[in-house]
């Protein structure tokens, strides 16, 4: 719908027409919003993607973009979205509570808004996101990335606002009628087109995991979707491709940000891996100079030796622990294969897979066992097994928040991270980042190596406090 006024929000975003902007400003909105990704420590950058659309006479930007730039529209032609009644069933604990609160003081009844919620693993933010839903009451679009996710939004929606209608938009599914939630998948969002009213029903939207949402294909999704209210959940907002910027644009600015409970009583066991084998030990280099991040990984999981280890590491845990359930995580599928299997045929415990496109009955099956395998990009999302206590390394990452979150989803006696490390530098530097986070955390860190594991022999790392310099007036001194 077009309108006569210089501005407007509507279906295609925050609108503008041409010939109202100032000289040189159709350009500088454009350089705003050719976006390109940072990959950090490499010579060939990915190119810029536009983030606006226009037509002769307008353009179209993300609607927070426009509201920062141009302010409040003229005009709002967004459809307030059908109403619906579900009644929350629960309660929450206060600091949910106040971030809801939050929330909704950043919407208004006049032109909707939003924002995001910055909320660690295991903290509620789903829980928290279907009591705004409650709150607003308007039938809403929740999008996922995962297929596991959004039927852990869907056991969610069941056991906190029962009786629910839920619908589903993936492929060839499209079922949003007559429904007051539905389960949208990003992917067919962003790939497939839509008429221009297909979501004109939808109140709310809420973007799970909303720093996914900034790629280049994944953006478009909210270049379809404009609803009167948004929600964006995130344990982390910061990109390390500099694009946290997009989803702000599409959904709004952080409004609530809570920080991980400091008191959490964590155990590093930081294990240096020691191997004698010169061709291990020497890192690979790509054409440039530089070293070869992903040869090096794949070199680190294909050593049968350190893989042996890790095993020895998982038998001596489970016997100074038998009531630890374990997460390994690594980045390789195949030495994740090679641990669940010798784990699976020596009988050394229940084990499971907790990998993407895993049907949803073998991913319940497997948060029984004693032993989960899974890799870095399922732990980085919603994975929701609140019975895990152990965490396992088994490559190395600089970012391990989303990772150690999993074994804080409840509160346990004294949950743990074994965290291995490889010797060579780039693997030291990126030991060196998750020694600050866990210190950051006051977590207890207790060190050794490969050898000196096998004797139980640690010690603990401590900061030492820094020595205050003397400095003295030399000036008067006689030598």
């Amino acid at each position: 719908m077009d309108t006569a006024e210089p501005t407007y929000i509507g279906i295609h975003g925050y609108t503008i027409k041409k010939e109202c902007l100032e000289q040189g400003g159709l350009k500088l909105i454009k350089n705003d919003l050719n976006v390109r990704p940072y990959i950090p420590s490499s010579p060939i950058q990915s190119p810029s993607f536009p983030v606006y659309t226009e037509t002769e006479h307008n353009i179209h930007v993300p609607r927070f973009y426009g509201i920062e730039h141009y302010g409040l529209p003229d005009v709002i032609n967004v459809p307030r979205g059908t109403d619906i009644k579900l009644k929350f069933e629960g309660s929450l604990r206060d600091y949910q509570t106040d971030i809801v609160k939050e929330y909704i003081k950043n919407t208004s009844t006049t032109h909707g808004g939003g924002g995001l919620l910055e909320i660690p693993c295991g903290e509620g933010k789903t829980v928290i996101a279907l009591k705004i839903l409650s709150e607003l009451n308007k039938k809403t679009l929740v999008i996922v990335h995962k297929t596991f996710l959004g039927n852990q939004w869907i056991e969610r929606i069941n056991q906190f606002l029962p009786g629910a209608r839920i619908g589903k938009l993936q492929g060839q599914i499209n079922d949003i009628e007559d429904k007051d939630i539905v389960i949208g998948m990003l992917q067919s969002l962003s790939m497939k087109e839509y008429a221009e009213d297909e979501f004109k029903s939808f109140g709310l939207i809420i973007v799970d995991e909303c720093h996914h949402i900034s790629s280049e294909v994944f953006s478009r999704s909210l270049t379809k979707i404009i609803t009167f209210y948004t929600l964006g959940l995130s344990a982390t907002m910061q990109r390390k491709d500099g694009l946290s910027k997009v989803f702000k644009m599409f959904l709004g600015d952080i409004v609530f940000s809570k920080q991980r409970d400091k008191t959490d009583t964590v155990l590093i066991k930081a294990i240096d891996y020691i191997a004698n084998d010169s061709e291990f030990n020497k890192v690979i280099m790509d054409q440039r100079g530089n070293p070869a991040y992903s040869s090096m990984i794949s070199k680190l999981c294909s050593f049968g030796p350190r893989s042996e280890f890790i095993i020895s590491v998982i038998i001596t845990e489970l016997k100074n622990d038998p009531l630890q359930q374990i997460i390994v995580l690594a980045h390789n599928r195949n030495v994740l294969e090679y641990i669940h299997d010798a784990i699976e045929h020596r009988k050394i415990a229940t084990v499971g897979y907790y990998l993407g496109g895993m049907k949803e009955a073998d991913l319940k099956s497997s948060e029984l066992d004693k032993v989960i395998i899974a890799t870095y990009a399922m732990a980085a999302e919603a994975l929701d097994i609140k019975t895990l206590t152990t965490l396992l390394l088994v490559t190395p990452k600089t970012d391990v928040v989303q990772a150690v979150g999993r074994i804080l989803r409840v509160k346990h006696a004294r949950p743990m991270v074994v965290d291995i490390i490889d010797t060579h530098d780039l693997f030291k530097s990126q030991w060196a980042k998750r020694k600050k986070y866990y210190k950051s955390n006051n977590y207890k860190i207790m060190h050794t190596n490969s050898r000196d594991y096998v004797l139980n022999k640690w010690n603990e790392i401590v900061d030492t406090p820094k020595k205050n310099k003397c400095l003295i007036d030399v000036s008067s001194i006689k030598i």
